[in-house]
């Protein structure tokens, strides 16, 4: 198949740029993010972190309620649960409970917990964003101020969703007006000695957006390696805490996370890969989270710029790397970078934490194989209708051709012509000239039809050896006759010009011509077997010259 073109290939490299271009900027929405969603689940799954043994989840559930009994408990529960831990010597206490009100049937219990949280000073407690009415703006729900004053931190404990409501990512920092509070396992891990040295990973927010005191706002964002299972953390139950039945050993020098994983109660979201339709309960995200953090495997989505620019190089190489090679062998760059723009992301998370979303450059790459096929299964159909010598159509594109034109006669009431050629001594040209000046025959008079049957449904075909016709529809039987006088014209002065020099040795042709008309009624092979005759007429009559049926007369250079 012909090369591209260098023109062809810039032409491809620029629409190739510019889809590409348009589909990152239209990536984070639609069935591209969900195509980038579910190869990011599947890459994501093959890298999860272990569940870190110092991290134990403290759980409000069954059992609990059961024994202590209906939620909410009093808050000296939580106070002496939080006493009890401090005695254990845990390093640091997330109590992802709601605490935004005070306990007016119990003003003693904030009391005690608010003095339990000054005298830990190792607890975080949760900031949370609800909207007052359905559509309306958020507002913050902070611990009350007893509670926000004795705590030794406080994090947000939104839990960011994609359109398809599964948890994939979360937001560092987020806040009503400005993104100032940690997510609540950061707000835990930043309660270590070493914290503070951490460079903060994830995607920033766009700078020059209006903020507004009423907007949830958030920053940092990162995805999170899920443990597999979510839930496989090590697990205490609430009320063994509180009545000592739980090693000290434990819980000693661990992360604790207390929250609510009862059915029915508290927030719970879905987790990719998880088979658990109600999701996993929000201190188990939290959880997730703080694994994440210890083990320092957040990973980043790329930045936009350059995620564009990776997305732009990528869809532009198959150009490149096709060079001259033709359509035929496009697919091998185009398969070549449709396994490196699939290993980017799995690298990428792999090495350096970053996220590269790959559908917009995969459907650029899948748009360009379609094509490359194409342009192959054209180019197949073409050689199966082609000789291979001559490059007219073959026998078997003949044959359909002339099946349609005699139908349309009947249609069209317009005449339809053909003519049969034979070379004249083909054999004894082949014995004295060799193949190569065979070939040149063949070659030559293909060059000479081609020129006389020019319009857009005329036909010039090679029926094998040195048998050709030329298919001529609404061409009358004088016009047949004109165009055949041409081609022995044509003949003889190329054998002047050939006479004693050249590759292509003088020759002669015969020619049989029948014109089909509608009252004729004529099948195919009807027309094909007079024009056939035709043609051994001419033969028989000393070759070198034109023989039409219907006709008396012979045209050729060698007629009386």
């Amino acid at each position: 198949m012909n090369a591209l073109k260098p023109n062809h290939r810039l032409l491809l490299t620029v629409a190739a740029v510019a889809l590409v271009l348009l589909l990152s900027m239209a990536g984070r929405s639609g069935w591209l993010a969900g195509t980038d969603n579910w190869i990011y689940d599947r890459l994501a799954a093959g890298m999860a972190d272990e569940a870190d043994p110092r991290i134990v989840l403290v759980t409000i559930d069954e059992k609990s309620l059961s024994e202590l009994g209906r939620w909410p408990w009093s808050r000296r529960t939580h106070a002496q649960l939080i006493d009890q831990l401090g005695q254990i010597g845990v390093q640091g206490i997330a109590l992802d409970l709601l605490l935004s009100e005070p306990a007016l049937y119990d003003p003693e219990g904030d009391a005690l917990l608010a003095r339990s949280l000054n005298r830990s000073g190792k607890v975080v407690l949760p900031v949370y964003a609800e909207p007052r009415q359905q559509n309306s703006p958020a507002v913050e729900l902070l611990p009350i101020p007893e509670f926000s004053a004795s705590a030794a931190a406080l994090g947000h404990a939104d839990m960011a969703m994609d359109e398809d409501r599964v948890a994939r990512s979360s937001f560092l920092y987020a806040g009503l007006g400005s993104a100032r509070w940690p997510v609540l396992a950061l707000a835990l891990y930043q309660l270590g000695s070493d914290a503070e040295q951490m460079r903060m990973p994830g995607e920033r927010a766009p700078r020059g957006i209006e903020q507004s005191p009423y907007h949830w706002l958030r920053d940092y964002r990162v995805m999170v390696p899920y443990a597999r299972p979510a839930n496989s953390f090590q697990h205490v139950s609430y009320v063994d805490v509180l009545k000592n039945r739980v090693p000290h050993s434990l819980l000693a020098g661990k992360w604790i996370l207390v929250g609510v994983t009862a059915a029915g109660m508290g927030d719970h979201v879905r987790v990719p890969l998880d088979n658990n339709p109600s999701g996993i309960a929000g201190v188990v995200y939290q959880g997730n989270l703080l694994n994440m953090l210890l083990h320092g495997s957040a990973v980043s989505p790329l930045r936009p710029w350059l995620q564009v620019l990776l997305s732009v190089l990528l869809a532009a190489l198959p150009l490149t790397l096709a060079g001259r090679a033709g359509m035929r062998r496009f697919w091998r760059p185009i398969a070549l970078t449709t396994v490196l723009t699939l290993l980017v992301p799995y690298v990428g998370m792999r090495v350096w934490h970053v996220w590269f979303a790959p559908s917009a450059t995969l459907l650029v790459l899948a748009l360009g194989a379609s094509l490359a096929i194409y342009r192959l299964l054209r180019h197949t159909f073409q050689q199966a209708q082609s000789d291979a010598l001559t490059g007219l159509a073959n026998r078997n594109r003949f044959d359909r051709a002339l099946e349609q034109e005699t139908r349309d006669v009947v249609r069209s009431g317009q005449p339809l012509s053909l003519l049969l050629l034979d070379i004249d001594h083909f054999k004894q040209l082949n014995d004295s000239h060799g193949h190569s000046g065979g070939d040149a025959v063949l070659r030559s008079l293909s060059k000479v039809l081609l020129s006389r049957a020019r319009r857009p449904r005329d036909l010039v075909a090679r029926l094998g050896g040195d048998e050709f016709a030329v298919l001529l529809p609404e061409t009358s039987a004088q016009a047949a006759a004109t165009i055949a006088t041409t081609i022995h014209v044509d003949l003889a002065n190329i054998s002047s010009r050939a006479e004693g020099e050249g590759p292509c040795p003088p020759f002669t042709a015969s020619i049989g011509i029948h014109t089909a008309l509608a009252a004729d009624a004529l099948e195919a092979n009807q027309l094909f077997d007079r024009a056939d005759t035709a043609l051994y007429r001419a033969k028989q009559s000393g070759r070198n010259r034109s023989s039409h049926l219907d006709s008396p007369l012979e045209t050729g250079p060698s007629a009386p």
